[in-house]
């Protein structure tokens, strides 16, 4: 092997371990700062979790949800359900749930899927907003049946943390409120949730 095979054949060397050792520093990098948005989803998954486990708990305590029964047998084990869970959270307040931290980055993925829609969707926007309820949520609070359930825009959906069917999204005039299906109960509520002028 002549000289100059062998200093290229270094060289070669020298930049494969110069990239492996770059790609290990941006491995221990990640290690050591993870994406922040993945650690709040992670923490809101643990916080929606934590509910669920609670209610699961609770709704077996009042009894199996039974389809065939009258309508005003299931309202009563909704009703049942709901009294349950709020007494057994006397605490709960807004951004249990919807942290801050989970309530900013929320907020801007919210706001950047409004600001993609096109110009014929911007426009009927206002009357889409019509469509929503314009009641102050309280946690803890049954979500009024003299509102009607406004339909959650399906293309935001998919950009939200998904819930267990146990819950649901709504919008509530500006706010983004964590709803218990089956309970009609409001779990958490953030505010400001859709853009100015929404």
């Amino acid at each position: 092997m002549s000289l100059q095979q062998r200093r290229t054949r270094l060289l070669l060397l020298a930049v494969t371990g110069a990239l492996l050792g770059a790609g290990c520093e941006e491995e221990a990098r990640r290690a050591r700062d993870p994406d922040p948005t993945k650690a709040m989803f992670a923490d809101f998954a643990k916080r929606v979790d934590e509910y669920v486990a609670l209610r699961n708990r609770l709704a077996d305590s009042v009894g199996e949800l039974d389809p065939s029964r009258s309508q005003a047998e299931i309202a009563a084990r909704a009703t049942a359900l709901g009294t349950a869970i709020v007494a057994a959270r006397p605490r709960a307040k807004p951004g249990d749930i919807f942290t801050p931290e989970v309530a900013s980055v929320l907020a801007t993925l919210i706001k950047q899927e409004y600001g993609r829609r096109s110009e014929p969707v911007q426009e009927t926007r206002d009357d889409q907003q019509e469509e929503l309820p314009a009641f102050e949520p309280h946690v803890n609070a049954l979500y009024p049946t003299s509102y009607p359930l406004a339909t959650f825009p399906p293309n935001l959906l998919p950009l939200l943390p998904p819930l267990p069917e146990a819950l649901e999204y709504r919008f509530v005039g500006d706010y983004l409120v964590l709803r218990d299906v089956e309970a009609n109960l409001i779990v958490d509520f953030m505010p400001g949730a859709l853009p100015a002028g929404g």
